[in-house]
């Protein structure tokens, strides 16, 4: 009989974190798992941790991705996953012992489509800290569960596809869209909520983060991160809910471009790309104020407006006070 839970692992020269990873889904108190590891060509010693530890536990496959890059590997999981529920784990990730009882359980009680926990940062020497973003709700319904999903930069439902347990029906006909490079988690968890018809999360934490310092999220700036704003556009063109729903979008848009430029000024890279992220910044910041105008309501903070005014007013200072932002961060 199929286990109950598929676990996908998508592993590209993942020797140096796979053993932990593996290790603690070995420890989880739930047992009905299946555990695919999906070898994305990778050339270190990878496929021999794997097979190491599928040599002695049946529950642990191995799978081979005919292309490069995570959602080919994520989406070769998918294509052979059994359970009845599928959830995804990062190969420098962790899942606490509880993870799997914690996430079944609940979703046997609300019969959601998506159930998600929080999660920690876990730090290279081992430091931890909780996302204090996290919120225990639960969202019923086409627009409830947009509105939460664009709530924020992260999203009372987070743009990870980490930390979740997912209906396995709720998942056909939905895969990674192998041509993004970056944000392919968001696209994939925005058509899942697109689908679902309730979503439950929980505050507590039970998926451990690492801050990979060799990740894509800590490399300097280049034009692939500009793929933020192709899935923002592609998010939008696929909604059909009402405008206070599309301004939290585009907020999203507006803070994102933002934080593109001070990431160029931090690590002085991607300079080309500086003059288009001014323009989607102040073009959306545009049809926000009006927004606000019309709607009687505030809709960006005060940094974001403090960060938009010396855009507007003061561009060739922007730079400079980036610049000292970040010297008095690092020194600070």
């Amino acid at each position: 009989m199929p286990a109950n839970v598929s676990i996908i692992i998508p592993a590209k020269n993942s020797e140096k974190y796979l053993g932990k990873c593996i290790e603690s889904v070995l420890a989880q108190k739930y047992t009905d798992w299946e555990l695919l590891v999906v070898n994305d060509h990778s050339s270190d010693g990878t496929v021999s941790i794997a097979k190491s530890y599928a040599e002695n536990d049946e529950r642990i496959r191995i799978l081979e991705c005919a292309k490069s890059g995570v959602s080919c590997a994520r989406n070769t999981g998918l294509e052979n996953a059994l359970g009845n529920y599928i959830c995804f784990l990062d190969s420098d990730d962790r899942m606490s012992q509880d993870y799997l009882l914690f996430m079944t359980r609940l979703a046997e009680e609300t019969s959601a489509d998506i159930i998600q926990c929080s999660f920690y940062y876990e730090y290279e020497n081992g430091k931890l800290l909780t996302n204090k973003e996290a919120v225990s709700a639960e969202y019923s319904g086409h627009e409830s569960i947009m509105n939460a999903y664009f709530s924020g930069m992260i999203g009372k439902i987070n743009l990870a596809s980490w930390g979740k347990l997912y209906r396995s029906g709720l998942l056909d006909g939905i895969r990674f869209d192998e041509g993004l490079t970056v944000q392919e988690d968001a696209f994939f968890t925005f058509r899942c909520c697109m689908k679902a018809e309730k979503v439950v999360c929980a505050k507590e934490p039970f998926y451990y983060y690492y801050q990979n310092p060799d990740s894509v999220m800590n490399r300097p700036f280049d034009g692939s991160k500009m793929q933020y704003f192709t899935v923002l556009e592609r998010e939008a063109d696929e909604l059909t809910v009402d405008k206070n729903i599309r301004i939290l979008i585009l907020k999203r848009k507006l803070i994102t471009s933002l934080d593109l430029t001070g990431e160029i000024i931090r690590t002085s890279s991607g300079f080309d790309h500086l003059q288009r992220l001014r323009d989607i910044s102040l073009d959306t910041y545009d049809v926000i104020r009006k927004f606000e105008k019309d709607e009687g309501v505030s809709v960006a903070g005060i940094k974001t407006r403090f960060k938009v005014f010396v855009l507007t007013k003061k561009p060739g200072a922007y730079r400079k006070i980036l610049e000292r932002l970040y010297k008095v961060r690092k020194t600070g």
